[in-house]
């Protein structure tokens, strides 16, 4: 098992909400801005708010040309991934790379929503397809207790930055409301963050819980029946629902092996999830890994919705 070639890029992983997504990584793992109790990428190492070009870009240019030359069946290009994305400065620069060369690929930005009241944030983000942004508070004492941002970050102007994005982006603007049992999940809050994200104005609102292994194990998801009340409480908004497509049974090559280790330290994977993304039979799943996680470069963890691959 050789070094992955690719540091930047990973996937495609089979997305819940955009299909086949190739990730675009810009950021060293774990800088963010915020410290969330439920983030599969696990806690915040680097926690800042200072903006700046952490990888070069032409470093992140050269894997996706390299990667996208091979003319790859996607339905995105998501930036995502380790970090929060708009930290980078340069993510416009690689944005406009994409649109240039590759203009038949739609792009997608997974964001913490904490940087759009920065400089021109909003500016460099504006090429994108559809921005999917979080915000799992009303209150600046539910965001701290959830998100745990840097000390420097403001609730009042986070929102303002959202509002200013959605008057703006032309694209789609995607909000995502991550239910934290006993935390956020009350009637009260429910009715706070609707209001709040009325403001905002999104063209979609999502309902995301707990789906992969996250950084506080006290952490749980909102069971099935709660999660209709909750969404029949809201009316509008939506839960994120499962990924389908058809399965095939290819042989993973070595690369798609490569690749895969490179997607699990972003993104814990089923089973069902491995076999989308290596194009092999979820039967034959286990059976592909073992030899992986017998030499200790993943393992297993039982959650609700099966057992997941974890990169160690």
């Amino acid at each position: 098992m050789k070094k992955s070639g690719y540091k930047y890029i990973f996937g495609p992983v089979p997305s819940r909400r955009l299909g086949i997504s190739l990730g675009v990584d810009i950021m060293p793992h774990k800088t963010c801005s915020l410290n969330c109790v439920y983030c599969e990428c696990g806690a915040t190492t680097n926690l800042t708010i200072k903006r700046g070009e952490y990888i070069p870009v032409k470093f992140i240019r050269e894997e996706l040309k390299n990667f996208l030359s091979g003319n790859p069946k996607l339905d995105f290009i998501t930036f995502s991934g380790s970090g929060e994305p708009t930290l980078h400065t340069g993510i416009n620069e690689i944005v406009d790379f994409i649109k240039a060369d590759y203009p038949q690929y739609k792009l997608a930005l997974l964001t913490n929503s904490t940087l759009f009241s920065q400089g021109n944030v909003i500016e460099q983000v504006l090429g994108m397809d559809i921005i999917i942004a979080s915000l799992d508070a009303a209150t600046e004492k539910i965001f701290v207790k959830i998100n745990r941002p840097h000390p420097d970050l403001y609730f009042k102007q986070i929102i303002d930055g959202l509002i200013c994005l959605r008057e703006k982006f032309s694209g789609q603007l995607w909000m995502e409301f991550f239910l934290v049992p006993g935390i956020n999940d009350n009637e009260i809050e429910l009715g706070k963050i609707k209001n709040l994200l009325a403001d905002v104005n999104p063209d979609k609102i999502q309902i995301n819980t707990l789906d992969r292994p996250g950084t506080e194990s006290w952490v749980k998801p909102v069971g099935k029946k709660r999660l209709i009340d909750i969404n029949r409480f809201l009316s509008g908004f939506e839960v994120i629902k499962d990924f389908t497509a058809e399965k095939n049974s290819l042989v993973p090559k070595e690369n798609d092996f490569i690749r895969f280790l490179s997607t699990l330290k972003r993104r814990p994977c089923t089973d069902k999830d491995v076999s989308l993304i290596l194009g092999i039979h979820v039967n034959d799943v286990k059976t592909c890994l073992e030899p992986l996680i017998k030499s200790g470069k993943i393992e297993k963890k039982e959650m609700p919705r099966g057992v997941f691959y974890i990169a160690k």
